[in-house]
C-alpha cells in the first residue's frame, strides 16, 4: 500500500485534541501514522483542525481521520449532519478516513467523497462482545468492498484462542485488510496479525481507545524483535 509510509504502520491514535509533543513523540517511537479520533474532541473548529493536521504531515506522517459512531465505540454524539460536514471539510487536509459499515448509506457516501478526493477509505466493522463466525465475516468484507473499501477493517472481542485463529484465518485469506483480536485473549493479535499481512496496528498514545491496546513503544519494541 503505497499511501503508507510502511506497513505494516504503527498507527497513533490521537484523542481529545492535537497536541504537538504528543506527535513528535509517537513518531520518535515508531508511528507513521497518526488516525484522529475526532469524536474523542470537544472542540471540533475546522480551520484550526486543518492547520494542526497539516502540521501533522508536515513531520512526514500520515494522518487518518476517524469520527466513530457511538454503537460502534464513539465517545461524543455527534449528529451524522455535523459527521458530514467534518468528512466534508477536512477529507482534503488528510491521507484516510475510517467509516463504520454499519453507517449504510452515509459509509457509501463517505467512500465516494473520498474517492473523488482521491483519499483512501477504510470500511470498519467493530464488535466489542464477539468474534463472528467465519461465515459472518466474510460477508462483512465482501459488504465493505462493495461499499467502496479500499482496506477492510474487523476488530472484534475475543473470547477464547479460537477466536483469534479464526480472524487469523479470515487474514490470510484476503489482502488489504486491518485485523484485530480485542482484549486480552487476543492482544498478543496486535503483534502477530501485522507480521501475517494486516496492514495497520493501532497503538496508544496518551490513553487506550480499545481493549487490548497497547502503547506505540511497546508495540515498536514486540514487533521489532519478531520481525
Amino acid at each position: 500500500m503505497r499511501f503508507l509510509l510502511k506497513t505494516p504502520a504503527i498507527a497513533g491514535v490521537v484523542t481529545g485534541s492535537i497536541k504537538s509533543r504528543l506527535i513528535k513523540k509517537a513518531k520518535a517511537q515508531g508511528a507513521s501514522l497518526i488516525e484522529i479520533r475526532l469524536d474523542t474532541f470537544d472542540k471540533r473548529d475546522v480551520l484550526q483542525l486543518r492547520q494542526e493536521i497539516e502540521a501533522v504531515r508536515a513531520l512526514d506522517l500520515r494522518v487518518l481521520l476517524t469520527i466513530r459512531s457511538k454503537k460502534e465505540g464513539g465517545k461524543l454524539t455527534i449528529t451524522p449532519k455535523e459527521r458530514l460536514t467534518l468528512f466534508t471539510e477536512l477529507i482534503t487536509a488528510v491521507d484516510m478516513v475510517d467509516i463504520e459499515l454499519s453507517s449504510g448509506p452515509f459509509a457509501k457516501e463517505i467512500a465516494a467523497l473520498a474517492h473523488k478526493k482521491k483519499k483512501k477509505t477504510i470500511v470498519s466493522f467493530h464488535n466489542f462482545k464477539a468474534t463472528p463466525s467465519e461465515a459472518r465475516l466474510e460477508k462483512i468484507i465482501k459488504e465493505a468492498r462493495t461499499i467502496g473499501a479500499d482496506i477492510v477493517k474487523i476488530a472484534a472481542f475475543a473470547t477464547k484462542k479460537e477466536d483469534v485463529r479464526r480472524l487469523a484465518r479470515t487474514l490470510l485469506a484476503h489482502n488489504d485488510l486491518i485485523v484485530i483480536a480485542m482484549g486480552a485473549v487476543g492482544q498478543s493479535s496486535r503483534v502477530t496479525f501485522p507480521l501475517l499481512g494486516s496492514l495497520v496496528t493501532y497503538g496508544s498514545i496518551s490513553e487506550s481507545t480499545a481493549p487490548g491496546q497497547m502503547p506505540i513503544k511497546e508495540l515498536s519494541r514486540l514487533l521489532a524483535v519478531l520481525d
